[in-house]
């Protein structure tokens, strides 16, 4: 059996723990896939945000080091996670992307059994902005999909 568990490296420990618990339980081998999204298309605007004049404005250029910096954060990030998280053998990989789409693709590629993943709860507009990855895999995939739900902060604090 083969487990995908995407992860956007905040969920709480009881989420990866009864990852590793049903891995275990299984027998499975587990592949662990984080997502970075990608840099945004149009970096930079014709118009300056702060004057609303045409022209580039010195602060709205793309920077592709600033980018290269928080990718190496994010890998730094995982390799942390993985390690605080999981005593088991697991296979690890960090991608670039959409979240769901890739989600979506290594699970073709791995030839996964079921997807694993976290789901916060969204405010309608939260979710009319910016979505949720976890909705969007579900409306699409083929295969058997586990969402194991966040709690939210109240309901930590009870």
């Amino acid at each position: 059996m083969r487990i995908l568990f995407a992860t956007n490296l905040t969920e709480p420990p009881a989420v990866t723990a009864e990852v590793e618990r049903l891995a275990g339980l299984l027998e499975a081998d587990v592949f662990i896939l984080h997502v970075i999204s990608s840099a945004p298309a149009a970096a930079v605007t014709s118009i300056d945000p702060m004057s609303g004049l045409s022209g580039y404005a010195p602060y709205t250029l793309y920077d592709p080091s600033l980018e290269a910096d928080m990718e190496e954060a994010e890998e730094n990030a995982f390799r942390s996670f993985l390690a605080d998280r999981f005593s088991m053998p697991v296979h690890a990989g960090i991608r670039k992307g959409d979240p769901a789409d890739v989600i979506l693709e290594d699970a073709e590629d791995h030839d996964v059994d079921i997807v694993m993943m976290a789901k916060r709860r969204h405010s309608r507009l939260e979710q009319l902005l910016v979505g949720s990855t976890a909705q969007d895999v579900l409306k699409r995939t083929t295969r058997p999909t586990l969402v194991l739900p966040v709690p939210s902060k109240t309901e930590d604090d009870a």
